[in-house]
């Protein structure tokens, strides 16, 4: 039995690697993209849209929207005002009295019935005041009566609202004003990617673009990657965090973020930096253990022989 035993101690360190290569072979966090096969809702172009005028001017700009459902839908239209809500870059619809568009606002044609497969353009003219500056914020608002009448006459519930937002910049006094508060990285990792986020705040009154880039150091000074930070809207009173991450796995050490940002039409920066470490602690404590069986399983095997053989 004792030599059984000797035999397969070899084993333990072939089997203790092929355990660690399946664990760490595989990501952490596997996720299926599922499919959902339901009938799309309305269809609207653009989604968004920037607008510029100037004081005492009127601007027009359009939005198609399209019914890819099988049936004919009644649609009317509506001018809300929006703001910025939480710091993801959610929006809600508000009643703003000093900053509303809704009293600017002339939507043609306001209600009409949208046939199968069809699309219709929505033209809105804004009437700008001629005190207004800085940035105003609206949404056309697209609503679907509850009853449609199906093709074999029965009747469906449907209800639908969707949005089509339009930033509105107007020439005059505007205050660009961002700030960037932070950038932070969990302070230690095991492994990549690695989570990065940046805080800004908008004191403002006009929305501003964000972009830029994040520079990744070693604990050498040594450039690991420039990650690439799109172009990002922060509206004015926000706050606003922006995500990204470091698309590396194996990391080991000390590393800083360095963030170089820029907004504004005079491209100003905003500069900010963190540092984190990453150690693989459960990968080496694998590999130490592997080792120390290796080195014992070789000291039995030199006793074993001179036991045997003398």
């Amino acid at each position: 039995m004792h030599a059984f035993r000797k035999q397969h101690l070899y084993l333990v360190p072939f089997i203790l690697i092929a355990v660690t290569v399946a664990i760490y072979s595989f990501p952490l966090l596997i996720s299926f993209g599922q499919e959902l096969i339901a009938k799309q809702g309305l269809e609207l172009t653009p989604p968004s849209q920037e607008v510029s005028a100037k004081p005492g001017q009127k601007v027009k700009f359009a939005v198609k929207i399209r019914n890819p459902f099988s049936n004919s839908v009644p649609v009317k239209i509506r001018v809300e005002d929006f703001t910025a809500s939480g710091d993801e870059g959610q929006i809600a619809l508000t009643k703003d009295d000093d900053y509303s568009v809704i009293g600017w606002a002339q939507v043609e044609p306001s209600s009409f019935t949208l046939k199968a497969g069809g699309e219709q353009t929505v033209s809105v003219s804004l009437s700008v005041p001629q005190s207004a500056a800085g940035g105003r914020y609206g949404a056309l608002v697209f609503s679907v009566a509850p009853n449609i009448e199906n093709q074999k006459g029965s009747v469906t519930a449907v209800s639908q609202e969707i949005a089509s937002l339009f930033l509105l910049k107007i020439d005059g006094p505007a205050n660009e004003n961002l700030t960037l508060e932070s950038i932070k990285a969990p302070s230690f990792s095991e492994f990549g990617p690695i989570p990065m986020s940046m805080t800004f705040r908008n004191t403002g009154n006009i929305h501003t673009k964000t972009a830029g880039l994040i520079n990744v150091t070693d604990m050498f000074g040594n450039k690991v990657q420039d990650v690439v930070v799109k172009p990002t809207n922060v509206f004015p009173g926000a706050t606003r965090v922006i995500t990204t991450n470091l698309n590396k796995r194996f990391l080991f050490g000390f590393y800083t973020i360095t963030a170089a940002m820029y907004y504004g039409k005079e491209n100003h920066v905003l500069n900010a930096s963190s540092r984190f470490f990453v150690m693989p602690i459960r990968l080496i404590g694998i590999v130490v253990i592997v080792l120390a069986i290796i080195y014992a399983g070789r000291k039995r095997i030199r006793k074993a022989g001179k036991a045997l053989f003398g």
